[in-house]
């Protein structure tokens, strides 16, 4: 069986895929993807080892002759991607969000390929709403993306990425390695793996009142922000300064995840059953990390914080009565746990199989 995968432009839609790929392939299916020849998947795809064919596609945003050169676009795009469909002939389509994967599906259509799409966001983006007209199904990552495709089959089953953080092995002595202590409740603070800006600013601040804490905290900055934000910074003995965490390795080991609500990180938190604190990036189309933020703290799983009323102070004060307080987190843990969907990868390709 050979899968034909498409995601774009961001790691919450290629990540995942990439996940559903490792395990198409242990199942013994031949996977390629198609996707920008600009954009992240270009990069990360090739890197995880699957054949990657690339097109060129754009969003539909700016003005009006923007937009005619974007559909113009499309035709274009729509055209290249039937060369590899038909050269390729894959047996299903498996679409993750972004706006390469339009004239992808559209052109596995045009050959009666089946195909399936996977939302990973509470609110559904853009071209997964437009492309769920011509799909076999949909997979959707949250309760509330259900009602909003109109398609005779769509079903709950998570994002694959909670399946990988499930089934992640912890290193025992990783929170020593890092110079911090054991005993100590601990809360790991990453913005994404490129960081914020915006929020390292506060940060910044967080760390000069964050010595009067009884807890620990570990702060990752992203990479590109790392030497400006640590220059003439003082750190106290209480928190870790790095440019980069491996997320999946940590969430066994910390007590709280402070942290954007980006799909990918809020699946692996729920997976693992993490308290969490959200302060969704209010520069993501459709406001849709606000959403998932807003999907888990109504359930008693995280608190939100919007960015727009983020202090240092107040992540500070969160923070430590969240640590602070064995029965809230343990609560917050529980819900968590709760809308974690582990065996979601396992659920793709079992209907992967089903499909075709």
């Amino acid at each position: 069986m050979k899968v034909c995968m498409t995601a774009g432009g961001t790691g919450g839609h290629i990540f995942p895929a990439i996940a559903l790929a490792d395990a198409c392939k242990t199942a013994s299916m031949d996977v390629f993807f198609i996707g920008n020849k600009d954009k992240m998947e270009a990069l990360e795809v090739p890197k995880a080892g699957y054949p990657f064919f690339e097109i060129e596609n754009k969003g539909y945003r700016g003005n009006l002759i923007n937009k005619f050169n974007v559909l113009f676009g499309q035709f274009k795009a729509i055209h290249a991607a039937s060369k590899i469909i038909k050269k390729q002939r894959p047996d299903i389509v498996v679409a993750f969000g972004g706006y390469v994967t339009v004239p992808v599906v559209i052109a596995a259509r045009l050959y009666k390929i089946n195909v399936l799409i996977h939302e990973q966001n509470a609110v559904a983006g853009k071209a997964n709403i437009f492309l769920s007209r011509f799909v076999d199904g949909i997979a959707v990552s949250y309760p509330q993306s259900l009602a909003q495709f109109k398609h005779h089959d769509v079903r709950l089953i998570g994002n694959p990425r909670a399946t990988v953080a499930h089934k992640s092995v912890f290193e025992e002595n990783l929170i020593e390695s890092m110079g911090l202590d054991p005993n100590k409740k601990t809360a790991l603070i990453v913005m994404g793996s490129q960081g914020s800006e915006s929020v390292n600013e506060v940060l910044k601040e967080f760390i000069s009142n964050a010595s009067s804490s009884p807890h620990q905290f570990i702060i990752a900055t992203g990479r590109k922000h790392y030497r400006e934000f640590v220059e003439n910074l003082i750190i106290p003995k209480n928190v870790i300064v790095t440019d980069f965490v491996d997320q999946i390795k940590l969430l066994s080991k910390i007590d709280l995840l402070i942290a954007r609500g980006g799909a990918t990180s809020a699946a692996e938190m729920l997976a693992k059953g993490v308290a969490s604190i959200i302060i969704p990036s209010p520069y993501v189309p459709n406001n849709h990390q606000l959403h998932n933020a807003m999907a888990l703290s109504e359930k008693g799983a995280s608190v939100c914080i919007e960015e727009k009323d983020l202090t240092s102070q107040k992540l500070l004060d969160q923070a430590n009565e969240i640590l602070g307080n064995n029965q809230l987190r343990s609560t917050m843990a529980s819900e968590a746990k709760a809308l974690g969907l582990p065996d979601a990868l396992d659920k793709m390709v079992d209907w992967v199989k089903e499909i075709v």
